[in-house]
This record gives structure tokens, sequence and C-alpha cells, in this order.
């Protein structure tokens, strides 16, 4: 994981109503962890960050948002002086891009009818594409690497089963 993160929510639709879908990448576009809430202000962006820490062990030097309001004092409040805060939002395409993949599934599934399936299915969703994710690599390399990965993910199936 690297140290300059980007976060930033998403409208799911969950039982007709919205929902919040938070997702903080690295600089690199490697998934940290993911988050839903049914409201999107100051406490639920406090509890994903304190979240995306505790799944990382230590805290950003660079956070890169949108400007959504509620991420302000949450901030300030989690990382205080720890933590450089950057808010272009023309530098937070990377993640704005990277929602494409996760709506594109939801929108064939017509949302979902609970919240703790629609969590379970979404953390688990970006796991995988998490898993099988081979940018920058040649034609060839896809090649030989994808068997070894799609082997690694049937070993860690079978554990859980």
């Amino acid at each position: 994981m690297g140290r300059k993160w980007h976060i930033d929510s998403t409208e799911i639709k969950v039982q007709g109503r919205r929902c919040y879908f938070y997702r903080c990448i690295d600089k690199e576009g490697d998934l940290i962890d993911v988050y839903l809430s049914d409201v999107k202000n100051q406490d639920a962006a406090e509890e994903f960050f304190d979240q995306c820490c505790d799944v990382a062990g230590f805290y950003p030097e660079m956070l890169t948002t949108d400007k959504e309001a509620a991420f302000y004092p949450a901030m300030e409040n989690v990382f205080g002086d720890r933590t450089e805060h950057r808010d272009v939002k023309y530098k937070n395409n990377r993640l704005e891009q990277d929602h494409r993949g996760t709506k594109s599934r939801v929108k064939v599934m017509k949302g979902f009818k609970d919240e703790f399936p629609a969590l379970r299915f979404l953390g688990s969703f970006e796991e995988v594409r998490q898993l099988f994710r081979l940018k920058n690599k040649t034609r060839s390399e896809r090649r030989d690497t994808l068997p070894s990965k799609i082997q690694h993910y049937y070993d860690l199936w079978q554990q859980t089963a």
C-alpha cells in the first residue's frame, strides 16, 4: 500500500433508496478499503477513515478527495496535521474512473434488497477485481500471470470453505 490515498464515495441503490459506497485506493490504484453507509455525513466519513487506517496500519502522507463537505471536519478529527489534504477535483479522476467497474456491475443487478448483502457483495467484488487487476503488463506477462492468480484465488476459496 502506498502512502498517497484517493478517497471518494458513489451512490448505490439499496432497497430503492440511495446509500453511499466509500472507496479508498492508493496512488497505484490498489484497493485499501470499502465502506457502505446510509448517510453521507461527518460521522460516516470519520468511521471510514478510521477503518482505512486500521486496515493499512499507518496514516497516509497525502489524501486526495473531491470537494465533499463532510470530509473536511472528519479529516481534521481523524488525521489532524499528520496528513496533507488535496481537494482539487481533477486530481481525483483516478478514483472516479475506477468507480466505473463497480457501477457497471451493480447497474446490471438493479440494486440490492438489503444492506448487509450489498456490503458483502461490494467488498468481495472489489477484492476479486483487485486480485485480477493486471495493469501495466504486456500481453505475454498477462498470459503468464493469470493462471497463477486463478490458482491463488482457488486456494484462498478452498481455505474458507
